[in-house]
């Protein structure tokens, strides 16, 4: 109970300082970015030997840095060493991080990805989280319903929530649909969070079923990128003008986020450093694949990590904010030349086909594409194929084959979301 308390203190404290900094200032977070950054590559440098070697492969001395573009020497953080420089960390001394507060990924990609977090860091992350919330219109006594891991099940409540604080109502994401409605209809709710797949099938069951439900003030979006027909059908059900979603991932927690009734995402600049990187590696302002740098972990840093998500930037009223979240590089096409497509483009044609409900390519050869989809009841399916097909053969070498399949659903992951890319193809192509 007490290191609960404590806890609750510093996200606390942590959050009472993430909502002063917000709206952004570029020109503060210019003014202090420079110092900050050269104190968290100083300490990586100092101790680490893991980042030690990296720098100095690389020519690279924190202490002489005269600006903040040249950390862009330093080679990318993969996940995998990542993974290997925590892990020699934990197994060299387990006991220490026993306690620690431990998370993982789902391990989607092949490549599953364990957590370690001090409290110190585990508040910092959940206020970036309930910063997001807030900023939205969340309440302290509001009652939220959430979808969590089941291993997240066996926390319980804090001594905040044992006085109507933080609220919460948890029903794990493997579930059955009927049971995570069931769970939702139980209260009231203000506040439902949880990922777009999970809304998309609580939201598809309701309306199949005609169940009468009482809409929540706030629904939250994560995990996975919106598409238009899911953002139909969840406003739909649950209430126009109520919908945000929040950017993140399981490494940072919050990255950016929406706010009610405006476009784009907010960075947190404030927090962590975003630079894209193109096809060829090279840094881009407007697109790429995103490399993160968190300023504020010291147990494990993350620096340039490689977080393989692409993303669209513009300029803000201020500081830059993120356009659009594409997809996840890892679900790529790969061609039969060997190179890898982005997914972008190819969303950007199935978000003009207003008669697709859901879709999902799947990739079973460098030249078989299976396109799976739901349509609306009246659509005209032999016009939507000659018209995917003309675009399709556009974007890819006539080589490759798209066969189209129907569904009045489609089954979410293994991991309970629904990727809209899936590549049966092996990866190690070169790109």
């Amino acid at each position: 109970m007490v290191e609960q308390g404590l806890l609750n203190l510093s996200i606390y404290r942590e959050l009472r300082k993430l909502l002063r900094s917000f709206p952004f200032s570029w020109s503060d977070i210019q003014r202090d970015r420079f110092e900050q950054v050269k104190v968290l590559l100083n300490y990586c440098y100092e101790s680490f030997d893991f980042y030690r070697k990296r720098f100095d492969r690389v020519g690279f001395r924190p202490e002489q840095m005269r600006s903040i573009e040249e950390m862009q020497i330093l080679p990318c953080l993969t996940k995998e060493e990542y993974r290997d420089f925590t892990g020699e960390l934990v197994n060299a001394d387990p006991r220490r991080y026993a306690n620690w507060y431990q998370d993982g990924t789902s391990g989607s990609t092949g490549l599953p990805l364990k957590i370690y977090r001090n409290r110190r860091e585990r508040a910092y992350m959940l206020a970036k989280y309930l910063r997001a919330l807030f900023l939205n219109g969340y309440r302290y006594r509001d009652l939220t319903f959430c979808l969590p891991s089941p291993h997240r099940l066996s926390e319980s409540d804090s001594v905040l929530q044992r006085f109507g604080f933080l609220r919460r109502i948890c029903v794990p994401y493997t579930a059955k649909v009927e049971q995570i409605v069931d769970g939702y209809r139980q209260q009231e709710v203000d506040f439902l969070y949880a990922n777009r797949s999970h809304l998309v099938l609580m939201a598809e069951y309701i309306k199949k079923h005609g169940i009468d439900i009482v809409q929540p003030r706030l629904v939250c979006s994560s995990g996975e990128m919106m598409d238009e027909p899911s953002r139909k059908l969840i406003e739909e059900i649950f209430g126009a003008g109520r919908l945000f979603e929040v950017y993140g991932a399981v490494e940072f927690n919050n990255l950016a986020f929406q706010l009610l009734g405006q476009p784009g995402f907010h960075f947190n600049h404030d927090t962590n450093i975003i630079e894209l990187e193109d096809d060829k590696g090279r840094i881009n302002r407007k697109a790429g694949r995103c490399l993160i740098t968190d300023l504020h972990i010291r147990s494990f840093p993350l620096i340039r990590y490689r977080l393989d998500d692409w993303i669209e930037m513009e300029e803000g009223e201020d500081a830059p904010m993120i356009r659009k979240i594409i997809g996840r590089c890892d679900d790529w096409f790969i061609l039969p030349n060997g190179d890898k497509k982005p997914f972008h483009s190819v969303y950007e044609i199935m978000d003009k086909e207003k008669g697709v409900r859901r879709f999902r390519f799947i990739q079973q050869a460098v030249d078989e594409i299976d396109v799976q989809l739901v349509t609306d009841e009246q659509t005209d399916r032999a016009a939507i194929e000659r018209r995917l097909l003309a675009a399709f053969n556009s974007e890819f070498s006539h080589g490759v084959q798209f066969r189209f399949h129907y569904f009045d659903d489609l089954p979410v992951d293994d991991n309970s979301k629904l990727r809209m890319v899936v590549s049966k193809v092996e990866r190690s192509k070169p790109s």
